[in-house]
């Protein structure tokens, strides 16, 4: 049965979430102690240890330090597991530039508690060994879908993150497969409009509400580096002041992160729900954000954008939940898609960046410029499909309703 995870925000008294930030700090403690083992033993026998003898180190660290014994067992067993699979991928994927596994520091990692076992949810409340019962506040505990997640949950994971603590509940679920329909559509995702159809629809983050957002970052980010800068000529190690901005900081990201996770999930499903075929561009996104334009000043703007609004996001639930769903992603070349004309096929070279409306000097087509790419990335897609299966017709008709 495939699995699925649900992220809930996690309360308790002061008491028990100090337990829990100990937990974290635990398992942020031994992946560092392991990780120093592995690379002292590889200095001395040109080795690594694994798993289980991993396991083994943990119970002698729990004589030298007590407080590892505050923390349930197998969480941190789960540690060692992590660790054991960073290295095994290290060692088989480094010519390919794997990176060897890093220490984790304290100011950038608060740790993550992973539970396989020992997991009891009540109502809504969460029970986490060796720590307590947490309140769960979120609107699925109110579903169906609740009791098939208390019933049928495999493990749970814990995270702190700048505005709380959040339970990660992996559980079982069966998915149901959506309806074929025949129905095949084109994106085009750029700047302007974040997503174009090929039916006409034109879907936007709120751009200006993310760099009000991102334009905060900064500032907060600019206080954070002086008062490092002061610190540091102070011989000063650690600042409560620093640490509030950080927070501060980090909270504003996770906006940022929500508001495109709520945009992105909300343009997927209508898209899957409505449609058995999407077609893409096979985009290389790491040359897109390091393009440069001719104005340096436009092109730190767009990358500051691009970086925000994370189009690879985009894609990666878009490709996920196809394959959840059942449904089909076609990837097209890229090339010129703007530039070409979508009702007859011209391709005009000297269309600018700038320039957002395609008008063709053959046909005299004039059309959104975004528009006309996502019809070719339609176009480009149906090329793939056998003729057979009547998209060609299908094509055709939609096309000229959205170009009338």
């Amino acid at each position: 049965m495939p699995t699925r995870i649900i992220k809930v925000k996690i309360y308790a008294r002061s008491t028990k979430t100090k337990l829990l930030k100990q937990s974290l700090g635990n398992t942020r403690f031994v992946w560092n102690k392991l990780l120093e083992l592995n690379i002292e033993k590889y200095k001395k026998e040109h080795k690594f240890i694994f798993e289980f003898d991993m396991n083994k180190y943990i119970t002698q660290l729990k004589k030298e330090y007590p407080f590892l014994n505050l923390t349930f067992a197998k969480a941190l067993q789960q540690i060692s597991r992590k660790l054991d699979r960073s290295l095994k991928s290290f060692l088989k994927h480094r010519k390919k530039g794997a990176g060897f596994p890093k220490f984790k520091k304290k100011s950038r990692y608060e740790g993550i508690l992973i539970i396989p076992q020992g997991i009891s949810i009540k109502g809504r409340k969460l029970r986490i060994p060796r720590v307590g019962w947490f309140s769960i506040k979120d609107k699925i505990t109110k579903k169906e879908e609740w009791n098939n997640i208390k019933n049928t949950v495999k493990q749970v994971w814990v995270k702190q993150e700048p505005d709380g603590y959040y339970a990660y509940i992996v559980y079982n679920k069966n998915f149901d497969k959506k309806n074929k329909n025949d129905l095949i559509i084109g994106i085009d995702v750029g700047i302007k409009s974040t997503i174009t159809l090929s039916n006409g629809k034109t879907l936007s983050l709120n751009k200006e509400r993310i760099m009000q957002l991102f334009k905060k970052i900064s500032i907060l980010q600019s206080k954070i580096d002086i008062k490092k800068n002061i610190n540091k000529k102070r011989k000063i190690n650690n600042s409560k002041r620093i640490n509030e901005l950080i927070r501060r900081r980090d909270k504003i990201m996770k906006k940022i992160k929500n508001i495109r996770y709520d945009f992105y999930y909300k343009i997927v499903n209508y898209i899957l729900n409505n449609h058995e075929y999407v077609v893409i561009e096979d985009l290389n996104l790491a040359g897109l954000n390091s393009f440069v334009g001719e104005n340096k000043k436009v092109s730190k703007k767009v990358h500051t954008y691009l970086r925000n609004i994370s189009l690879n996001e985009f894609f990666k639930i878009l490709n996920w939940k196809a394959e959840l769903y059942d449904r089909k992603i076609i990837k097209v070349n890229p090339r010129d898609t703007s530039k070409t004309c979508s009702n007859c096929g011209y391709i005009n070279h000297n269309l600018k960046l700038s320039d957002r409306i395609f008008k063709c000097p053959k046909c005299g087509l004039n059309v959104d410029r975004d528009l006309n790419a996502s019809i070719n990335i339609l176009n480009r897609g149906l090329e793939q499909i056998a003729p057979s299966s009547g998209h060609g017709e299908y094509m055709r008709e939609m096309v000229k309703s959205v170009l009338s």
